[in-house]
């Protein structure tokens, strides 16, 4: 058998990211999206394949009879299994940054925030509630074939991260996460394309003009936020197997750090790392803000978590000439309508 020859680039691939059941119409759970105007391009640097090993009900034992496995002793399928995708994308417009926030946060409008009282959706096969996403991977070379397609579809964000560092990406806003779904992968050709609006939304830590931790003006080198939403699939329907509905029961959670110069303001925060929280009191509790407005939602640009609690206090004694760095990671609390976190994307 001969060899094609043909080489295909991965510079070619391009991942579309459109909205389900927040379309302007909707789509059912188990059914993927497909209108052109729902969906934008994540120009990634990098873009990684579908994990179809991952979620596999595989089963790899040895039977009697011999001391070797036979062909006959694995067993995989897809049947009640779950597919995840990875991505990294340096943010370069609002419209993808607001599709990822609203469907981590089932909130509709910025600023995006989760209350510690939230509810979640339900989420149901055939039904338009909840918030998911069908995420497109599309070869753009002239000699691909149509198997060389990805089309994930009612795909639920389990995990956002947002990061900014001073020395890394010129300080840009980085988004990453993971995508899951219950669903099977098509691996046929897509006709596709984005042409949702994408409005240039190149951000960075030198907009934040409003650097503040626990009251206090700060020097920030970097920042981090990984909202962690789980999902899991319950159920079994079809004959696919796949879910009947899926569970986001598990525990929401907003966690990171921030690195800040290291100076008689940010030596206070050792006191609030050691100090358990005091309902009503703020005292455990240190405010962080980032924002390009003194308002946080008054501006176009913004992270804020209110309660957040100091889980460490890392000191880099031995700095660089710029002078002695604090990693504060932390992690955000709320109790009944306080928000756990808010972020503004206007």
């Amino acid at each position: 058998m001969a060899i094609s020859g043909q080489v295909y680039s991965g510079k070619k691939y391009q991942v579309l990211l459109g909205r389900q059941t927040g379309a302007s119409s909707a789509v059912n759970m188990g059914t993927a999206g497909a209108v052109d105007a729902e969906f934008v391009e994540l120009d990634m640097a990098t873009v990684t394949d579908i994990d179809f090993a991952g979620g596999l009900i595989a089963d790899r034992t040895l039977r009697t009879g011999q001391q070797v496995k036979k062909g006959t002793d694995h067993f995989v399928s897809e049947k009640g299994s779950s597919k995840s995708f990875n991505f990294e994308w340096v943010c370069s417009h609002k419209e993808g940054v607001a599709m990822l926030l609203e469907m981590i946060s089932e909130d509709a409008s910025s600023p995006y925030a989760i209350a510690g009282n939230h509810e979640p959706a339900i989420y149901k096969h055939g039904a338009s509630t909840g918030s998911l996403a069908t995420i497109i991977l599309k070869n753009l070379d002239a000699n691909s074939a149509a198997t060389q397609f990805r089309t994930m579809h009612s795909a639920a964000l389990t995990n956002l991260s947002f990061a900014m560092d001073a020395t890394s990406n010129g300080g840009r806003l980085v988004a990453t996460g993971t995508f899951v779904t219950g669903y099977q992968v098509s691996t046929a050709a897509s006709t596709v394309t984005n042409s949702h609006a994408q409005s240039p939304f190149v951000k960075t830590l030198h907009d934040c003009t409003t650097k503040t931790v626990n009251g206090s003006d700060v020097v920030v080198k970097a920042f981090n936020m990984d909202i962690v939403n789980p999902m899991v699939r319950v159920g079994y329907q079809g004959s696919n197997a796949e879910p009947e509905m899926y569970s986001r029961a598990g525990e929401i959670t907003c966690s990171g750090s921030i690195t800040v110069l290291y100076d008689t303001t940010s030596d206070g925060f050792l006191a609030e790392f050691l100090t358990n929280p005091a309902a009503g009191s703020g005292a455990g509790e240190s405010p962080i803000i980032l924002s390009d407005n003194g308002t946080v939602g008054s501006g176009n640009f913004a992270f804020e978590v209110l309660q957040a609690v100091f889980t460490g206090h890392n000191l880099n004694i031995e700095g660089a000439e710029e002078g002695m760095m604090l990693e504060l990671p932390f992690e955000g609390t709320a109790i009944a309508a306080e928000n756990l976190f808010r972020v503004d994307v206007d």
